[in-house]
């Protein structure tokens, strides 16, 4: 395990709207991976991705609106690329940050409790995938954690965890937006661009 018993007990402690929030501040800063892969092979996903995205953000803030969830899963999940290990780094974290997105939209439909933790999984896999192919090996377990980019990954999630459990206020909305945009980058790197 990646993480120490303590980041997994408070993972797990979280509640239903942090657990929806952990994953939608993880899917949000993967973005940028699925938009290079995108627009890079002619693509429109990255459009539905960034809707969905702010409508998750506005309805998890106000609360104004009617969403029918179960639809908008649906129509995203036909758009969501398959991979395999041979395809292309693009298409795997395009992919995976897809299935964030699926995360999310299932945290608000079936709260599972687990919906936080796959998110987690899902950003940290696409870190290992970028190293991977960056440095042209498969890394056990024990040298994966010794990677810097991995070390960036989970400290962000567990600063991510801490965030969630003060409590909420004016401002947990704005701080997680901002800890969301990650300093203009996705969690491997990729600028931020509108």
């Amino acid at each position: 395990m990646l993480f120490g018993n303590l980041f997994y007990k408070k993972i797990n402690g979280l509640a239903n709207w942090q657990q929806t929030l952990f994953a939608l501040v993880l899917t949000t800063r993967m973005y940028p991976n699925l938009k290079l892969y995108s627009e890079t092979n002619n693509l429109d996903i990255h459009k539905t991705f960034k809707k969905n995205l702010d409508l998750l953000w506005d309805y998890l803030e106000f609360h104004e609106q009617q969403i029918d969830f179960n639809e908008l899963q649906a129509e995203f999940l036909e758009l969501t690329p398959e991979y395999n290990d041979d395809d292309n780094l693009g298409k795997i974290t395009a992919s995976l940050a897809c299935q964030a997105l699926l995360i999310t939209f299932d945290s608000i439909l079936n709260h599972t409790k687990k919906e936080a933790l796959l998110a987690s999984e899902k950003s940290v896999v696409t870190v290992i995938k970028y190293l991977e192919v960056r440095d042209n090996t498969l890394y056990t377990d024990e040298q994966i954690v010794e990677q810097d980019a991995i070390q960036a990954e989970l400290d962000f999630q567990m600063k991510l965890v801490d965030l969630l459990n003060h409590k909420r206020n004016e401002h947990t909305f704005e701080n997680l937006k901002e800890m969301a945009e990650n300093s203009g980058f996705s969690n491997i790197g990729i600028p931020i661009s509108d």
